[in-house]
């Protein structure tokens, strides 16, 4: 639940960024074109699947994305001269002043020769258009993020091997079998908020370093009833993170007179997710304690 939360926001997240984002650079590079920047951003905007905004960057007009290299003011490449500073941006003819290439011989308009001098033209300098990159990096990787994590959370769900066993029974039975102080005095400190589970945890360790560590939980859930069915899912994802699901039903009689006693193989570093019914997770309060749960060790 918590996980399909989080990439439902990414979605929603993504939903709003994108437009926004591609809306504030078509009205911006519409308005320096002198194309109608309010129909175009409506356009790229509105129409699904970013087509108004391919087709935007098709048909959009040219315009003056050079500058000079002394004071910076937008120019042309027709401009011989910069407008503000008067640097020389560009080569001309002698004798009509028309612009002309520097490895030209003859001027094209009035046939007059050429000479070679271009020591003192300082070449305008094309500016790059930063904000169409920085859209089509978010288009792009965006929702490639948003995907991988979608993906991430879907392996995060997988089921693993190495489950355990669950055991349900009266509270007042197992307190006889156990005969354990420090456990009747936790479940009577036990609160009743029906949204929570209060779990003991106990890690058995090995008995040989080939073999791996075993954990007991004892859980008390206020409204959970004697013979309640459960299920008992471990579940692991690639970056090695284990969770223990325990799903409990509300078939039974008796609620709140129960605890669950589960064992399984881990250690102290897997997660526990409790839910009562599939899709009401609660909320859990582990305390870890150094001394066995199950019965074996005081009906010996």
């Amino acid at each position: 639940m918590f996980v399909g939360s989080i990439v439902l926001f990414v979605y929603l997240a993504v939903l709003i960024i994108v437009p926004i984002l591609v809306g504030v650079y078509v009205f911006r590079d519409a308005s320096r074109r002198g194309m109608n920047a309010a129909l175009w951003t409506l356009i790229a905007v509105l129409v699904p699947i970013l087509v108004g905004f391919i087709i935007y960057l098709l048909v959009r007009s040219s315009y003056p994305d050079l500058k000079c290299p002394q004071c910076g003011t937008p120019v042309r490449e027709s401009y011989v001269s910069c407008p503000q500073c008067g640097a020389r941006l560009k080569a001309s003819c002698p004798s009509c002043s028309a612009p002309v290439e520097p490895d030209w011989k003859v001027c094209p308009r009035c046939t007059s020769p050429l000479s070679q001098e271009t020591s003192n033209i300082q070449t305008p300098v094309r500016k790059k258009d930063r904000g169409l990159w920085v859209v089509l990096a978010v288009v792009i990787l965006v929702p490639l993020a948003v995907l991988l994590f979608a993906l991430f959370s879907l392996t995060s769900l997988a089921p693993s091997s190495g489950g355990g066993g669950v055991t349900s029974l009266p509270t007042d039975e197992y307190l006889a079998m156990t005969d354990n102080q420090e456990i009747k005095q936790w479940l009577e400190n036990c609160g009743d908020d029906p949204n929570t589970a209060y779990v003991l945890r106990h890690v058995v360790s090995s008995e040989t370093e080939n073999d791996s560590n075993s954990l007991e939980y004892l859980i008390y859930m206020p409204g959970l009833p004697q013979d309640s069915p459960v299920e008992i899912t471990p579940m692991s994802n690639f970056l090695g993170r284990h969770t223990l699901r325990l799903t409990f039903e509300a078939d039974g009689i008796n609620p709140g007179s129960t605890v669950a006693l589960v064992t399984c193989s881990g250690d102290g570093n897997q997660e526990l997710d409790i839910y009562f019914e599939p899709n009401q997770k609660l909320n859990c309060e582990i305390t870890s304690v150094d001394y066995s749960l199950g019965f074996s060790e005081y009906t010996n």
